[in-house]
This record gives C-alpha cells, sequence and structure tokens, in this order.
C-alpha cells in the first residue's frame, strides 16, 4: 500500500511539475526565480526578494459523478501514456510535450473488459502513438505539430478511438517530457459557476498555506479542447469577464489545450 502510495505521489507531482512550466513559459509577466515543490501551496516561488505561493486546481467532474467511472478511466489513461513516454524514451534522447485527444467512446469499451484484455489494449495504443510520435518528431525545440484527421503532418485516418495529437519538442527547455490524455466532454466546461466553485473550495484551504508567502497565486486548469461538444464560449467569455470574490491575491485560468494564461478580476473578501 505505502509503495502504491508513494508511486501516486511521484506521478502526481511530476504533473504538477510539468503544469507549472508550461504555465511559467506561456505566462508573459511570470517572476523570474527559483521555484521549490511543497505541500501548502503546491509550490513555493523565490522571487524578486518576494515569496509567492502557488496552488494548482482543475476543473474536472468530482468522482462521485457517477455517469462516469473517471478514477478506473483516468488511471487507464495515465498508464497508457506513462507506456509509451517510457517506450520513446528508451529509444530516443528528445524531451517531448506530447497531448493525446481521446474519444469518449474509448471509456464504454475499456470498462467492459477484464485485466488482461485492457492490459493489452493499453499496450496496442502505447505504441502505435509511440509510431505517430516518430512520424511526425518536430526536430527543433519549441516546434510544435498538430496531428488530426486533416494534418499535412499525421495519418488521414487516425486509428479509431484517437481524435487528435499535439507534439512539442521541449528538449533543453524541461528536464522532463509530459505525456497526458484528455477527453473533451468529460471536462467540466469553463463557467461563472465551475470557476466559483474551484475558488470556494481553495479558499477553505487558503489560511493553512505557508505564512510566510507574500503573496498567494490560484492557477486553475482548464482542458476543454475547442473541439469538444461542451466547449461553450458564451459562458467561457462570461467566466474570463466575471469579477470573484477571493482572498487569493492573483487568480489565472490556464487553458493548457491551447496555451492561454487568463488573470482573473478578483475583490477581497471584508
Amino acid at each position: 500500500m505505502c509503495s502504491e502510495i508513494s508511486h501516486n505521489q511521484e506521478k502526481k507531482d511530476k504533473r504538477e511539475w510539468a503544469i507549472i512550466q508550461t504555465f511559467r513559459s506561456y505566462c508573459p509577466d511570470f517572476p523570474i526565480g527559483d521555484i521549490e515543490k511543497s505541500e501548502a501551496p503546491d509550490f513555493l516561488l523565490h522571487a524578486n526578494n518576494r515569496l509567492y505561493g502557488i496552488e494548482l486546481t482543475e476543473l474536472k467532474y468530482e468522482r462521485e459523478d457517477k455517469e462516469f467511472n473517471l478514477r478506473a478511466h483516468e488511471d487507464f489513461l495515465s498508464s497508457l501514456m506513462q507506456d509509451a513516454q517510457t517506450i520513446f524514451e528508451r529509444k530516443h534522447d528528445v524531451k517531448l510535450v506530447v497531448d493525446v485527444h481521446f474519444s469518449n467512446e474509448l471509456n464504454d469499451t475499456v470498462s467492459t473488459l477484464d485485466d488482461d484484455m485492457r492490459n493489452i489494449i493499453r499496450q496496442d495504443f502505447a505504441e502505435t502513438i509511440v509510431k505517430l510520435v516518430e512520424e511526425n518528431l518536430p526536430e527543433a525545440t519549441g516546434i510544435q505539430y498538430k496531428i488530426d484527421r486533416t494534418s499535412k503532418y499525421g495519418y488521414h485516418n487516425l486509428p479509431n478511438k484517437i481524435e487528435c495529437i499535439n507534439i512539442k519538442n521541449v528538449t533543453g527547455r524541461w528536464y522532463e517530457g509530459l505525456w497526458y490524455a484528455a477527453i473533451s466532454t468529460k471536462v467540466k466546461p469553463l463557467s461563472v459557476a465551475s470557476v466559483s466553485q474551484r475558488l470556494i473550495a481553495k479558499e477553505c484551504k487558503l489560511r493553512k498555506y505557508n505564512p510566510a508567502c507574500d503573496e498567494q497565486w490560484l492557477i486553475i486548469i482548464q482542458n476543454s479542447f475547442l473541439m469538444s461538444s461542451s466547449y461553450n464560449p458564451l459562458t467561457a467569455n462570461e467566466a474570463i469577464s466575471h469579477t470573484y470574490r477571493s482572498n487569493f491575491d492573483k487568480v489565472f485560468v490556464f487553458e493548457r489545450s491551447v496555451g492561454s494564461v487568463s488573470l482573473l478580476n478578483t475583490e477581497k473578501y471584508d
């Protein structure tokens, strides 16, 4: 049990490091300084003779959402992408960000199978993804390719259950690559309500964060692919322009699928 917890924590830490590095590269006002992993909040940034606390949170459906076995599916996709990254990095000294967008029907297929068959399918998908990445490998650091059903960089017909793959070469910029998966319609849509929910949840924990911090930041991560049927530009725009109540000094929405960073308008509680 302890080894499983340690392994899960290691995966969580690695993912959070990748997210903060990606956010830093897209946020032009991010202070130059040293970042260290922390517990409450997730990161501490030493910059400009100040200490910044940075907490990460994601917009996604809660575990109690019974219509979709999110935890099992996330674990399956996480293992799949980890397998693909391991296979690739054994053969190539290149660091990549590989973002695979699977169709929603994948969960319906996987959930009906036993463990042995799931493992076989996971391995097949991992090897297929590696092959696609190798055939569409951006040679220069900073270059990104998008493989979809019309892309000149990839197959006109991607494998069944894969809708899109984004590949970015981060060699020399990142110490580690990031390979991850997303399902568009199972990500909670960006709205005033969903942002407010995350703010309330994190606001309750703010008083427990490192008291030495001069500023506390919250980064709300959104993975809504624009092709998603759940994406609504009206509610998204309302969410970005709305003024929220929060005691965080800065609150950002980070849209990972397009690399956009928005600083939200906030007013502190009395």
